[in-house]
């Protein structure tokens, strides 16, 4: 399909490979990652939100920040224990300096010779850090996305091409479940030989989720983590934008908690074109998020379904929905008929006051003359959105919902089966990238920590120390590097 602007999807065989080598660039060492976490200045403003000690009663041995650095040097050598024994006395005195250097003076002056037991840490995240991850969290949030700004990737400046955006300005995203800290499911069970009773821990915040895809769903138990990241070329450069629990097990829940995070994402980002996610997003999400001007790509069409009958003068085309695009219905010699794709020849984007639209124009070929067609897609009009009459008769046309046509469902912006969809869906696996480096950081890939609260502490570690390095590594690009990316987002 020569005219379609998305161009024809290449065959598995023919399409070129995107593995590479890690580079010595990409590698860090734990050593290395331990040292990005005690310089970024972000655990030292989580500090601040932390209330201070008691005045009354036995003081607070260590400062807030101190258990802070601990909640993300734990995502970087696998466990609580391992956090405080890498702290010997020379990354001790390390610490020491960092917390002078960005918490002051008085506050390293509290700092004790040697760093807390673990039975400190463990009172202080669930007395200290449990009850305030919220407002942690949400500092989060507001850092990572001035981090992702500063570093690159959403420049407010660059070309916008709807049809082919760049990884840069896409926001990738999945959930992910990993394994509770412990196999039992019930507090009690009896032996059915001996009738031995046996006692068991069970993580509180475990629940039963379905995992792999929308037709071969897998079961898994744990809880469920939602990531958003975004970079540009380089591995280590990756940015996470949020981290959230997903409450629910099925995918609505995971779709709507994914698009909740992908509003505020793309109001703050201004150079956000689009999200890639998978199946799990449905026609409602699309919708949604096809509304904010921004693009969703994702797997998961509908079965072909009758659009319209177009007849311009002596022509007649029966045009269908069939994988995220419109198709004629072309009838063959042995009774049969087959559905072949459109061209699209332009994606148009008009974005209004509260909401964008849409359109899909196609170039139709006839034996009479070919045709130019306009049809709105990605958002399922209703009564309330702006009435569309016909120019021909005056009538007002019927919305979508009106007439049970749920546009967001089978019409796409970048339809599957395409060049450019094969080319950008890809990216998505870099949400799998951020779920393999978020297992390994578990002792034995397990949630090192029981109940919800506490384990909200440690995915917001892994996030913040994963941003740390990712901080880290573009600081020591050259300063002439450095200067090009601050002055492109700055434009």
């Amino acid at each position: 399909m020569p005219d379609d602007i998305f161009g024809d999807a290449l065959p598995d065989a023919l399409r070129p490979s995107r593995k590479r080598q890690l580079s010595d660039s990409d590698q860090r060492s734990r050593q290395q990652r331990i040292t990005d976490c005690l310089s970024d200045p972000l655990f030292y403003e989580m500090a601040e939100l932390l209330p201070a000690g008691a005045d009354r009663g036995r003081p607070r041995e260590y400062p807030a920040v101190v258990y802070v650095l601990l909640s993300a040097l734990m995502t970087v050598t696998g466990s609580k224990r391992s956090a405080i024994g890498s702290l010997d006395s020379k990354q001790w005195r390390s610490l020491r300096a960092s917390v002078r250097r960005h918490a002051g003076r008085i506050t390293a002056s509290r700092l004790p010779d040697r760093p807390p037991r673990r039975g400190q840490y463990l009172d202080a995240e669930e007395n200290i850090l449990a009850p305030h991850i919220d407002l942690m969290q949400d500092l989060f949030e507001q850092h990572a996305v001035r981090q992702a700004l500063h570093q690159g990737p959403f420049p407010p400046d660059a070309v916008r091409n709807w049809s082919r955006p760049e990884r840069r300005q896409l926001i990738v995203g999945d959930a992910t479940v990993p394994k509770p800290p412990s196999k039992a499911e019930q507090r009690v069970t009896v032996d059915p030989v001996t009738g031995e009773i046996r006692e068991h821990r069970v993580d509180p915040a475990a629940r039963l989720y379905f995992e792999n895809g929308e037709k071969e769903k897998k079961p898994a138990r744990g809880t469920k983590w939602f990531f958003a990241s975004a970079r540009d070329d380089g591995y280590w450069r990756r940015v996470i934008l949020s981290v959230r629990h997903v409450a629910g097990g099925d995918y609505e829940d995971e779709a709507a908690v994914a698009v909740r995070a992908f509003t505020q994402l793309s109001r703050a980002l201004p150079g956000c074109m689009g999200v890639a996610y998978d199946g799990a997003f449905r026609g409602v999400h699309r919708d949604a998020l096809a509304r904010l001007g921004v693009i969703n790509l994702q797997h998961g069409s509908a079965v072909p379904r009758a659009y319209e009958l177009l007849r311009p003068g002596r022509c007649r085309h029966d045009l269908w929905c069939a994988n995220g695009r419109i198709a004629e219905r072309a009838l063959l010699d042995d009774g049969t008929s087959t559905l072949l794709p459109v061209p699209i020849t332009r994606l148009e984007h008009r974005k209004g006051v509260t909401k964008s639209r849409w359109y899909h124009l196609l170039h139709i070929p006839c034996r009479h003359g070919a045709h130019s067609h306009r049809v709105p897609v990605a958002i399922t009009t209703t009564p309330d959105d702006r009435t569309i009459t016909d120019p021909d008769t005056g009538r007002r046309i019927r919305s979508d919902t009106e007439r049970g046509f749920h546009r967001a469902e089978y019409l796409q912006q970048i339809p599957e089966g395409t060049l450019t969809h094969q080319q950008l869906y890809p990216y998505r696996s870099d949400a799998e990238s951020v779920h393999s480096q978020f297992d390994k950081s578990l002792w034995n890939e397990r949630m090192i920590s029981y109940g919800l609260d506490r384990q909200k502490v440690y995915a917001l570690g892994f996030a913040a120390a994963q941003n740390a390095t990712s901080r880290r590594l573009f600081l020591e690009r050259p300063p002439a590097m450095q200067q090009a990316v601050i002055h492109r987002t700055a434009a």
